[in-house]
């Protein structure tokens, strides 16, 4: 059997599950890496997946110039040269924390020639780097949400991730409903959200106790100061999640309402669990009004 990490770009990669997983079965072998729980560190494992990220990668940055790709948790390298494969003509940027799999990535980086690799944080990285037209990945798992919060302070305008569907679910629910909540309103209030596709634990090595799934996030707003002031209201707010939003906004400012804060319908007979992102909007200009009178 060829080994994955020597084929060239643009040729066909006929291999199956098992045989990418004694590719990676024999390089964590050789190197003498055991897969780290703290670092959330699982494989995926089917060909199948893989290549349906990098062909929807390639269809996301289709058009642009010498397109930039960011890949977060690069691991063994097993999407990152799927990526490869099927973007020869963007530039790939694996970023990987753990430096153990440095010798690795190095052997995808020598037999692909748009592929660079960073040894550090992503987290750190993404509000700083700019250019970036793509970013993907099998997002480890104990920093996901840590990580759309870097993305949304970033000006990064797609994300291709992988991560808990349980946390997808989260990002697309909706007012009143039990997984809605302050990432589910600010993620919306930033980005178009799709879900593209379940992905069950078994493709994964080793084999997580959820399943997974694949979405894009397209951004329609900028995260800018007034975002940012809607953020931390929303966060507040849903402190008090349970009460009416006239008695949760209160709280929030400190201070008792009167007569001349007025708004338009029953916003403040909701509960705070039901407030749709348009409320959030109109509490946060009336939370930037009541500033300035102060």
């Amino acid at each position: 059997m060829k080994e994955l990490a020597i084929l060239s770009p643009g040729k066909d990669l006929p291999y199956t599950r098992r045989e990418l997983l004694k590719w990676m079965k024999s390089k964590l072998k050789e190197y003498n890496i055991r897969l780290r729980k703290k670092l959330s560190q699982i494989m995926l494992v089917d060909p199948k997946i893989l290549t349906f990220i990098a062909k929807k990668s390639y269809e996301l940055i289709s058009g642009k110039e010498s397109p930039i790709v960011i890949e977060i948790g690069a691991g063994i390298g097993n999407l990152t040269q799927f990526l490869g494969h099927e973007n020869i003509d963007a530039l790939i940027i694996a970023i990987e924390i753990d430096h153990r799999f440095t010798p690795i990535l190095q052997e995808v980086k020598k037999t692909f020639n748009n592929i660079e690799i960073i040894i550090g944080d992503a987290l750190s990285l993404l509000t700083s780097m700019r250019g970036i037209d793509l970013v993907t990945g099998n997002i480890p798992y104990h920093i996901t949400s840590h990580l759309l919060l870097a993305l949304a302070q970033s000006s990064i305008p797609l994300a291709l991730l992988t991560l808990q569907k349980d946390v997808a679910e989260r990002i697309i629910s909706k007012p009143g409903t039990k997984n809605y909540g302050k990432l589910s309103i600010l993620m919306q209030m930033l980005f178009d959200v799709e879900v593209l596709r379940v992905i069950p634990s078994s493709l994964f090595i080793p084999s997580p106790q959820v399943s997974s799934a694949i979405i894009i996030l397209r951004r329609k707003n900028p995260y800018n100061q007034y975002v940012r002031i809607a953020e931390e209201l929303t966060k507040c707010l849903f402190s008090y999640k349970r009460k009416l939003v006239y008695k949760a906004f209160a709280y929030c400012i400190d201070r008792k309402l009167n007569d001349k804060v007025k708004v338009e319908g029953d916003l403040w007979r909701k509960r705070v669990s039901h407030l749709t992102i348009e409320d959030i909007v109109k509490l946060a200009d009336i939370y930037v009004e009541l500033k300035k009178r102060n």
